[in-house]
């Protein structure tokens, strides 16, 4: 028994049959733990049903059960398990090293990535950013404080690196009947190939007030849009393709600009007749519907609750394209009137201004000056700029930010009403591609900007949706201004949350029936000349200037200051008026055609108007002062109705010798031979419409025939509007 081994006795684990666990087939196994997961979960449901509906205990008789079931296994078969446990530890341990290597390795990746990045950060950081890619946008005026808010955080979304990939300018358009002539000029001033632009860079996309204003102007380069439709102001609508961006680079017939429709509306904007609080305490009433039938039925509700209108602030219909689209309605509203009566009444002279922005800033200026708001106006403006003037908002360029917790602001604000037949604005989207510039980066920037906006509509700024729907704004969002900021300043039932969509008219109907309505203006424009007319505005020349000839005006003075506002004012001339220029030193004569900046009068159609503008901006000083009295003698004037105005900086006392003869002529022999002619003396400064001799010479044409003007600092297009108004 302990002898040695022998053959028939081999040693332990060297040729003797393997374990009983060794034995088991992998099928065997298979069999036996399915076998046993079999019975537990038999045995698991049928226990669990009887507890139904007990969550507690159900899961107390899984877990005694799957107990009792290792128990048993454990004690029927102790070798399994501990060979199945030793095994699961040596996985266990294999695969805990496994992963700590993973671990590791991974960690190490993340080093070199994170490093990698790093360099390439600094490195990138360190380079300067290229040039952005400029984009410019042209809109009313209205529409600058929401356009450059959106194209700010545009820009903001689309940096690379730090770097911004583009900058967006947007700029005010000028005016339907100015747009018409920039369009059909190829931006430059005239046709005379004076390469000179009009109205400063070519813009790359136009965002119209309405679509009536899109159908207006000249479409030599309209591009192909594969079809249209007709919009809400008669404009031409993409189709769904066009509207996503369409095929960059398709053209029309020929031309410049090519017009693309990228979109047919951006947003909707009714415009509204707004009255001061005193007006609206009034006339605000909780059982009246917000939205009206017509104007006339809003103007009789008006007036039912004893408010007596002066007129509806309208600003000038041939600066602003939201204006000129109202007047219709309004000239409507009043159908027993004249249209010279309903003209009138939408054009008081104390409120005349040029857009929308200009005259709600002069309310903002008028607030803080402590004056009271009148009361017995309306004023007509697009709702989106009332809710940015009721909400403090910077207006455009020509204001910024008031304070609207202020008293002053609270005694100003507009309260909106609503009509039926009001025209709508519609804001459509359009791509201008101009000859040299139609580069693949720009029209894919144009896209981008306009896909942006898709996702980031201008309802955040104040506009209605392309239904005329006031947007829910998003909860907690305080940064964009929803109209709904309106309704809980002004009231929920004043602001209608939903709006009928009124198309705006054609704009030459709208502008037939504006010159219906007007009286004519024949305007002799004499411009003083003389070497004074070289200094800065407001200023006293220490040196009388010698007769020669001196360089061109320079910004600031005097002679800068009559040529911007005689060029506002001719532009804003319909065709209908008469417009010719004058200018007189003591060497330039006012008779002779050939006396530089001479301008024949005629009609005020665009060549006339392009003549007098390009003498105006082409005129230098020369020569010392020349008497008004021989200035005025030699005025071009005909028989009919007349208005010469002449714009000088006063000269002096001594170069207006024997004043009294001159008063006695101009009272007898002048006015007499001239019994339709109203004289105007329009002063630069420093001379002012009290010193003795200007009064004495516009006294002498009697009241209603003899007025002076004294330009200020106010915009000279705003100043411009005002003296038209004043003539006609």
């Amino acid at each position: 028994m302990n002898g040695p081994e022998t053959e028939s006795t081999p040693p332990p684990g060297a040729h003797g049959p393997p374990p009983p666990e060794e034995r088991r087939t992998p099928l065997r196994r298979f069999a036996e733990v399915t076998a046993y997961e079999l019975c537990s979960s038999v045995l698991i449901g049928l226990l669990v049903s009887a507890f139904h509906g007990i969550f507690w205990l159900n899961t107390v008789v899984a877990l005694a059960v799957l107990v009792t079931v290792s128990v048993l296994v454990w004690r029927s078969h102790p070798e399994r398990v501990g060979s199945v446990l030793g095994g699961a530890t040596t996985t266990l341990t294999w695969a805990a090293k496994g992963l700590a290597c993973l671990l590791a390795g991974a960690l190490v990746m993340v080093i070199v990535l994170l490093t990698a990045f790093g360099v390439r950060a600094l490195r990138d950081a360190a380079q300067p950013c290229g040039q952005p890619l400029e984009l410019r946008v042209m809109s009313a005026p209205e529409m600058l404080t929401p356009l450059r808010a959106a194209a700010s955080e545009f820009v903001a979304d689309r940096t690379d690196g730090g770097c911004r990939r583009y900058t967006v300018t947007v700029v005010p358009e000028p005016g339907p009947v100015a747009l018409y002539d920039a369009f059909s000029r190829l931006w430059r001033r005239s046709d005379t190939g004076d390469d000179q632009q009009l109205l400063g860079p070519q813009p790359d996309v136009w965002i119209p007030a309405t679509s009536a204003e899109l159908d207006f102007v000249p479409h030599s380069g309209q591009a192909d849009t594969g079809g249209g439709q007709t919009g809400i102001g008669g404009g031409l609508t993409g189709t769904p393709g066009d509207q996503a961006g369409g095929t960059p680079g398709q053209t029309g017939a020929g031309g410049d600009p090519r017009f693309r429709l990228l979109s047919r509306s951006l947003g909707t904007s009714p415009m509204v007749l707004a009255l001061f609080p005193k007006a609206d305490t009034a006339v605000a009433s909780p059982y009246s519907a917000p939205l009206k039938a017509s104007t006339s039925a809003l103007l009789a509700q008006i007036a039912q609750a004893g408010v007596r209108l002066r007129g509806i602030a309208r600003p000038v219909p041939d600066t602003s394209s939201a204006a000129l689209e109202v007047t219709p309605a309004l000239y409507d509203a009043r159908p027993g009137a004249s249209p010279a009566a309903n003209e009138k009444f939408a054009s008081p002279p104390d409120l005349v201004a040029p857009d929308a922005v200009t005259l709600l800033c002069r309310f903002r200026a008028q607030a803080a000056q402590g004056a009271d708001p009148p009361s017995d106006v309306a004023v007509a403006v697009p709702e989106q700029v009332l809710a940015d003037y009721d909400a403090g908002r910077a207006l455009g360029d020509r204001c910024g930010r008031a304070d609207v917790a202020s008293t002053s602001s609270a005694r100003w604000q507009l309260r909106p009403y609503y009509a039926v037949d009001l025209p709508t604005m519609d804001y459509p989207f359009v791509q201008l591609t101009w000859r040299g510039q139609d580069t693949r980066a720009r029209t894919d920037a144009i896209g981008d900007l306009r896909s942006w906006l898709s996702g980031h509509p201008l309802a955040e700024q104040g506009l209605r949706d392309g239904n005329g729907e006031i947007p829910a704004p998003p909860e907690g969002d305080s940064s964009h201004f929803y109209l709904s900021r309106l309704q809980g300043m002004v009231g929920e039932r004043a602001v209608p949350p939903g709006v009928r969509l009124k198309g705006a008219p054609a704009v030459q109907t709208a502008l037939d029936r504006l010159a219906a309505a007007r009286p004519k203006v024949a305007a002799t424009l004499m411009l003083d000349v003389s070497g004074s007319m070289d200094q800065a505005a407001g200023s006293v020349p220490a040196v009388r200037p010698s007769p020669a000839a001196t360089g061109p005006a320079s910004g600031g003075t005097r002679l800068n200051r009559a040529v911007t506002f005689l060029q506002s004012l001719v532009e804003q001339l319909q065709g209908s008026d008469r417009v010719g220029l004058q200018v007189f030193s003591s060497s330039a004569d006012p008779r002779s055609p050939v006396t530089f900046g001479n301008v024949q009068a005629r009609d005020a159609q665009p060549d006339q108007k392009d003549q007098v503008a390009n003498q105006l901006q082409a005129i230098t000083t020369t020569g010392g002062d020349l008497a008004l009295r021989t200035a005025i003698s030699g005025a071009g004037l005909s028989s009919g109705r007349e208005d010469l105005i002449l714009v000088t900086d006063g000269e002096s006392a001594g170069s207006n010798p024997g004043l009294s003869g001159t008063a006695a002529w101009l009272a007898g022999p002048f006015r007499s031979a001239n019994p339709n002619l109203r004289l105007t003396v329009v002063l630069t400064g420093p001379a002012g419409c009290g010193t003795a001799h200007i009064k004495q010479i516009t006294s002498a044409m009697g009241p209603g025939r003899g007025s002076c003007v004294a330009l200020t600092g106010a915009p000279e297009q705003e100043q411009a509007a005002q003296f038209l108004s004043g003539l006609r």
